[in-house]
């Protein structure tokens, strides 16, 4: 009985080590601008990734331009995704105030 307990509790316990956490908690608006900016050739102009991250699913998000397209954010474990109209980005999330943009490359920390 003993051994049948314990072999439970270890089921158990693997079970939810197992269950991933997600790493980013967006219990409040969270804004993210791109590290290591380039420098722009054009005066005037900024190209700047920045993108924010809202508690009710909503996300706001300029990839690179002046254009900022609205969607939606979905973060499962170590992958953030925004869905805007026509485009979904994917990120990594690197830590809880760093990400990178999965195609580009682009890494984006958080602004305090």
């Amino acid at each position: 009985m003993k051994k049948l307990a314990l072999t439970l509790l270890l089921a158990l316990s693997a079970f939810l080590s197992a269950c991933k956490k997600d790493k980013i908690e967006v219990d409040q608006e969270k804004v993210f601008i791109q590290k290591n900016l380039p420098a722009d050739t054009t005066p005037g102009y900024v190209s700047a990734w920045y993108l924010v991250l809202k508690p009710d699913g909503s996300a706001d998000i300029a990839p690179g331009g002046d254009i900022v397209y609205r969607g939606k954010h979905d973060i499962k474990g170590s992958l953030l995704k925004v869905k805007t109209d026509n485009t979904t980005f994917e990120f990594d999330i690197l830590s809880a105030t760093e990400i990178k943009e999965k195609k580009y490359g682009v890494i984006l920390w958080i602004r305090e």
